[in-house]
């Protein structure tokens, strides 16, 4: 019975041995698993102790440097002093807050997207400014567009005449024009010879009503001025309405009258004449000669970014209008310094850069003279690490933050440690305490079987 207790004992004792053997190889292994990490801390540390943010320098109203993080809004806000870029995404469209593209959304030209900034034109004379405003309005831009659409389609329009042979011919504009030329020439000649001819009879005596020759002589030269060119003719298609009315007689007359749309434009080129007119006395030698900027500096930034959204024209174009050249800007990403840092270190983003020399502006329609062709004004690629106004500089916020969870982590892991290692502690006692006793219930086996073959011997 003592033999068996013994061989009992002996085995729990080895089960517990191999246990805590057992036991002290996975403590080993955390601590190892705790120095990968100790190591892993120090590297993160150390990466954080080298790396750098990027900074955008500009000037105060005194000339003074200031230096701030580089963001999306530090390069899109408005300052005098300062560089303009802009930032272009992979499809060549530039990034810009909802703010800047809701302003030239609603913009039909350069004025009215310079007035959304609070830039104004400031005329040289009352007279100027009040018929630029007019020229400006909705109101008389509709006139002259409406007079303008008005002329394309006359344009394209057929007419339907019958040739000597009473066949019916379709002709063109062009044709139409040429057609009636022809006509209204040879009815101003037959007039001219009438009415010659009528004043030689009145001179020779003869009785006869010169003023009627005179009225159809006049009625005929002013048919005829109408066909001088293509345009005249079409202008004249447009201005004046013929309509059959019937006298106090009964008779039917023939009168002229002026269209709604010519009276309409009228109005737009009166404003454009008495303008034009006040420009001339003043010395203007271009429409940009009569104004001045409320604000040049800022009118110059805004200008830039009208052209490079827009194109080279003062009234919204094709291209503007199809919004294909620029994207809002998240609202977050415009304020993160870390975004465009790492958006521009990527490639996924790049720079332009504004440049102005100044030349004149061209006016590419005489009879829209506030409508001008902008030159000077273009937006060049460029590298950001060669614009001067960046600079990098330790991320001091970015080291404290490493700094502090490096100790932590590191607290944490002497912590774990030192857990480990009273565990280990523990269990090595443990471990003598279980290999003396497992030595002296081994010598006391020995010594029983020993005596219990003396017994049988």
């Amino acid at each position: 019975m003592g033999l068996s207790s013994s061989q009992a004992r002996l085995l729990t004792i080895t089960a517990r041995l191999t246990s805590n053997e057992y036991e002290s190889q996975q403590i080993s292994n955390a601590k190892m698993r705790l120095a990968t990490q100790s190591e892993q801390a120090s590297s993160e540390y150390i990466s954080a102790l080298n790396s750098q943010k990027l900074m955008f320098t500009t000037y105060d109203a005194q000339g003074s440097p200031v230096t701030e993080n580089l963001t999306a809004n530090a390069l899109f806000s408005y300052s005098d002093l300062k560089n303009q870029y802009a930032l272009v995404n992979s499809h060549g469209q530039v990034l810009l807050p909802s703010a800047d593209v809701k302003n030239f959304e609603n913009s039909n030209n350069l004025s009215e997207f310079l007035r959304s900034y609070g830039v104004t034109k400031m005329y040289k004379s009352e007279t100027l400014q009040t018929n630029a405003e007019l020229l400006e309005s909705a109101e008389y831009q509709g006139y002259y567009n409406n007079w303008i659409n008005a002329i394309q389609e006359l344009k394209t329009k057929t007419y339907t005449e019958q040739d000597e042979a009473g066949n019916e011919v379709t002709l063109t504009s062009d044709q139409k024009y040429q057609l009636e030329k022809a006509n209204t020439y040879n009815l101003y000649m037959e007039a001219l010879e009438g009415y010659q001819d009528a004043v030689l009879k009145y001179e020779t005596g003869v009785s006869i009503d010169v003023d009627a020759y005179l009225t159809r002589l006049t009625e005929a030269k002013a048919a005829y001025s109408n066909t001088i060119t293509y345009d005249t003719w079409l202008q004249s298609q447009l201005a004046y309405e013929t309509t059959t009315q019937k006298a106090a007689d009964g008779t039917e007359i023939t009168v002229t009258n002026e269209t709604a749309l010519y009276s309409d434009v009228k109005k737009y080129f009166a404003a454009q004449e008495e303008m034009v007119m006040e420009a001339k006395s003043l010395g203007c030698t271009s429409e940009e000669d009569m104004y001045v900027y409320s604000d040049e500096s800022k009118a110059r930034w805004y200008t830039n970014l009208w052209y490079r959204l827009n194109g080279e024209s003062t009234d919204k174009s094709a291209q503007g209008a199809n919004q294909s050249n620029y994207e809002i800007l998240d609202a977050k990403l415009a304020s993160s310094s870390q975004w465009i840092q790492d958006a521009l270190s990527q490639g996924v983003i790049t720079i332009e850069a504004a440049t102005y020399m100044k030349e004149p502006n061209l006016v590419p329609d005489s009879n829209r003279p506030l409508t001008l062709q902008l030159k000077g004004i273009s937006w060049t690629p460029k590298e950001y690490t060669s614009c001067t106004d960046f600079t990098t500089e330790d991320d001091e916020r970015a080291i404290a933050k490493a700094e502090a969870e490096y100790n932590r982590k590191n607290n944490e892991i002497s912590a774990k440690d030192k857990k480990y290692e009273n565990k280990i502690k523990t269990l090595d006692t443990e471990h003598n305490a279980l290999q003396t006793e497992y030595e002296s219930v081994q010598s006391a086996m020995s010594k029983n079987i020993e005596r219990s073959f003396k017994a049988f011997s």
